[in-house]
């Protein structure tokens, strides 16, 4: 009722509401012949992601079209709308995830464009995707939660949902469940959520999507292989002894779930080569260099895993009945984008992840400032408007100058220490503090940056929102996050279909991607 209740009526004749702004879009859309985006914007458990479910449920469904000439396609148009609405339950299982802040986080952007026929009803759509949080895969602080999809995926086993003996998630008649697996051990279930039913959710959404039984069971076997991969022991103390594989077991799981050479990948997983202008040179990795390799390999596959989904579901939505235009072609089908981005994020402890957010947030209040003051104040001053005074506001490029500026922003000089033989977390620190700190020449930007009193590798920017202290630990390794080209060409040769599409076809990928306007070439790191 309240949706119907907002269909075609203005902005302010009701009391504001989201499909307020929803319909205000849509009205721009028809009468103005403009495309609209609506920002879902507010700081990390605001409620943006239920927000931009409530729009995208109002676009598909307060506009069904009616009469006659409706009718005769309404089949086609409810079909795309009910896809668009099952991207929600997909998208959640595997980019979300609970946090400190709210038990089911967005851990990507996205960016939805539905497009609208010219008769105004739904046709198409696509999904562009941002700044999966790979790191999470691997790593969750206390109380946190891995992607909701590995829990669900646990539950369905110990159901019977899945088979779990062939996945081995069921061993000695005995389910494991979250605590069993390092890369779930951090936290388990949500008050309130039952784990098997959303598993159920998702496979329903995925069948909608196009994604049969025997590619969903696939997908399973790849995920319980990333479970397997964060049980693999590592052993060796330097690099002379050498690093070992402790649990041959869970090694063997994740060989035979990912259906790859099993001698070739143990070697490239304790070992690295060295390639001269003559020869190749292979040599031993340390502990800790093989459990980056270990832990590089799951970010790697999930990351190609996710990637697929997001192309799968696009080219469901697209059909082949509507190819995305160029842009600025004024024949272009009319498009609505809903933005759905991480919220700014301050932690007690913030870290390369919580950087890319909030510099991302940076980027979306600076476009709010422009169009909010900076435009709309400049069409006052030119149309001489009297009674007005000026509305001062908080400009914050100097901050994004910080970060973004060349050749000194803290992205480039990122980039420089990760290019860097010797280069490390510390000294990346140091250069900061010795680029901005105590004043860094008067640079506006500088005014932004600070030291903390105490941790030489911590430095504190000033964001619009809030001041942030960051830990520069691990900012070199997940700017680079690179997997070793030897063990990516293992994986890539995968006996299993599946795997291979994900892994093996990057160049098709792009080639769909730059298609769909899904996103810009891969860039080595975040400061290319």
């Amino acid at each position: 009722d309240t949706l119907e209740a907002y269909a075609g009526r203005m902005r302010g004749e009701l009391e504001p509401h989201l499909f307020a702004i929803s319909e205000d879009a849509f009205q721009g859309m028809v009468r103005d012949k403009r495309n609209q985006t609506i920002i879902v914007s507010g700081e990390s458990g605001a409620g943006k992601t239920m927000s931009a479910k409530h729009i995208m449920r109002y676009f598909a469904s307060a506009h069904e079209g009616a009469g006659a000439e409706a009718r005769e396609e309404a089949g086609a148009i409810s079909r795309v709308e009910e896809m668009i609405l099952a991207t929600n339950p997909v998208l959640e299982s595997f980019g979300n995830a609970k946090t400190t802040r709210n038990d089911n986080s967005s851990r990507f952007g996205k960016f939805l464009e539905i497009r609208f026929s010219e008769r105004h009803t739904i046709e198409a759509a696509f999904i562009r995707t941002y700044l999966l949080e790979r790191s999470r895969l691997v790593y969750q602080p206390p109380t946190e939660r891995n992607y909701h999809v590995f829990y669900q995926l646990l539950q369905a086993a110990a159901a019977g949902g899945v088979a779990g003996e062939r996945l081995g998630l069921v061993a000695g008649g005995r389910a494991l469940t979250w605590r069993d697996f390092a890369f779930t051990a951090a936290s388990g279930e949500i008050p309130g959520v039952d784990d098997a039913v959303e598993f159920r959710t998702t496979c329903d959404a995925l069948a909608t999507i196009g994604v049969g039984a025997a590619q969903q069971a696939q997908i399973h076997a790849v995920l319980a292989a990333l479970l397997h991969v964060g049980n693999i022991g590592i052993s060796g103390a330097s690099e002379r002894v050498g690093a070992a594989i402790d649990d041959e077991d869970a090694c063997q799981r994740v060989v035979d779930l990912l259906a790859v050479d099993g001698a070739l990948f143990r070697k490239w997983l304790t070992k690295r080569q060295i390639v001269t202008r003559s020869e190749k040179i292979v040599s031993n990795m340390t502990r800790a260099q093989a459990l980056v390799v270990r832990d590089s390999v799951a970010k790697f596959v999930y990351a190609h895993l996710f990637d697929w989904i997001v192309r799968t579901i696009n080219s469901s939505l697209l059909g082949s009945s509507a190819a995305p235009a160029d842009e600025g072609d004024a024949s272009a089908a009319s498009f609505i984008g809903v933005l759905d981005i991480y919220g700014f994020e301050h932690f007690e402890h913030n870290s390369f992840e919580q950087f890319c957010i909030n510099y991302a947030n940076e980027k979306l209040q600076q476009n709010f400032n422009r169009h909010v003051f900076k435009l709309e104040q400049e069409e006052y001053h030119r149309e001489q408007l009297k009674d007005w005074t000026f509305v001062d506001f908080q400009d914050n490029q100097p901050c994004i100058d910080l970060i973004e500026g060349k050749p000194l922003g803290i992205l480039s000089l990122l980039d420089e220490e990760s290019r860097l033989q010797q280069g490390s977390d510390l000294t990346f620190a140091e250069k900061l503090i010795k680029q901005f700190g105590s004043g860094g020449g008067g640079s506006p930007a500088a005014g932004f940056f600070s030291k903390p009193r105490f941790g030489s590798d911590r430095f504190t920017i000033r964001h619009y929102a809030h001041s942030v202290e960051y830990a520069a630990e691990g900012f070199i390794d997940k700017n680079k996050d690179t997997v070793p080209d030897e063990i990516q060409n293992v994986l890539k040769a995968s006996g299993d279909s599946l795997v291979r599409a994900i892994l093996g076809s990057d160049d098709q990928a792009g080639a769909l991607d730059a298609k769909l306007s899904v996103r810009a070439a891969r860039k080595p790191t975040l400061g290319a």
